[in-house]
């Protein structure tokens, strides 16, 4: 019997060490040990200080389900092969691999929710492969051509990589809102010709007097924030594009989002959260690293926390969210 302490969250701010008895392998079952993690701060941080839109009052399940405690958070992973079942060919022991699961020292995992991490990709810039996968099936879904110009709102992880990834797609223009200068300024560092400060007042009319009423093809939301798409919905030419990237949160009734703009421009509003090809897409994001073409990933990475004490990871999110980017979860 292999057990792993795993990481679960009972509620709100409420985080809880358990242990875990972790099943026999079955013939095409992988167990991992992880060796590198991230915090999202935007799904996870969204149910660890109860800003999920689920855990609202007057939320209506659908397709998705009523929210449930307790629950494993996180799905961010570098781990090490540690066991195959007998009938697993593409992995062996020993290997690197990323996947999908919650915060936990080791964990099973059907051999095909694994992907292999191929040789000269540092464990850094594998563990945040999901998010890149994610921002670049929203690049792929945007239609995003060869000299369009591009808007972004939030400039957190998924939104610098928002960045980088429409200047490798052939952006002409790209600029980029943010609360935080120091995040606006990496931006002007990793690609965007222009940032602005999303809580000057006039902010929509600063957009239209800088850059005209129809110059952006193509806005991605990153932020969760409906004030930002509303940001977006303004700097869009009519029958542009809006790819929302991120879960928005907030009081949906407060925010007039489908108004004018809206209808009158005849805006496409598309959403991506990673369920693309994403054996493909990673595949193009390590190439893309081992080349060089996707240089700075690095710089993102702006944080690390002990699995013992992820708890501190959410804190500085809440404290100092001028100060986060990416934090990594480091394993003993």
């Amino acid at each position: 019997m292999t057990m792993a302490k795993v990481l679960k969250l009972h509620g709100p701010r409420d985080l809880r060490y358990e242990e875990l008895i972790l099943p026999d392998l079955g013939p095409h079952d992988v167990r991992v040990r992880t060796l590198l993690g991230a915090i999202s701060a935007g799904t996870e941080g969204a149910w660890y200080f109860g800003t999920d839109p689920q855990l609202e009052p007057g939320f209506q399940p659908g397709r998705v389900g009523a929210a449930k405690f307790p629950r494993m958070i996180g799905y961010e992973k570098l781990a090490e092969v540690v066991a195959v079942g007998s009938e697993v060919t593409s992995l062996k022991v020993g290997q690197r691999v990323v996947g999908h699961y919650g915060h936990a020292e080791e964990f099973v995992l059907t051999e095909d929710r694994l992907i292999a991490v191929p040789d000269g990709i540092t464990d850094e810039q594998a563990v945040v492969y999901s998010l890149a996968t994610v921002v670049l099936h929203g690049i792929r879904r945007s239609r995003l051509q060869i000299g369009d110009d591009v808007f972004v709102t939030g400039l957190g992880f998924v939104g610098l990589l928002t960045v980088m990834a429409s200047r490798l797609s052939g952006a002409s223009r790209i600029v980029a809102t943010d609360p935080y200068q120091q995040r606006r300024d990496l931006a002007i560092k990793l690609g965007a010709d222009d940032v602005l400060d999303p809580t000057v007042a006039g902010l929509a009319e600063t957009i239209v007097q800088c850059y005209g009423p129809d110059l952006f093809d193509v806005a991605f939301e990153t932020s969760a924030s409906f004030e930002a798409l509303h940001d977006c919905m303004t700097a869009l030419r009519r029958n542009g594009r809006l790819c929302v990237l991120s879960q928005l949160k907030g009081d949906y009734p407060k925010h007039p989002l489908f108004g004018i703009e809206f209808h009158l421009e005849e805006l496409e509003m598309i959403t991506a959260d990673g369920r693309g090809d994403v054996r493909k897409l990673a595949r193009w994001y390590f190439n893309a690293i081992k080349r060089g073409t996707l240089a700075g990933i690095e710089q993102l990475l702006t944080h690390r926390v002990a699995f013992s004490q992820i708890e501190n990871g959410f804190e500085l999110l809440e404290r100092e969210p001028q100060n986060v980017v990416k934090i990594i979860v480091t394993y003993d």
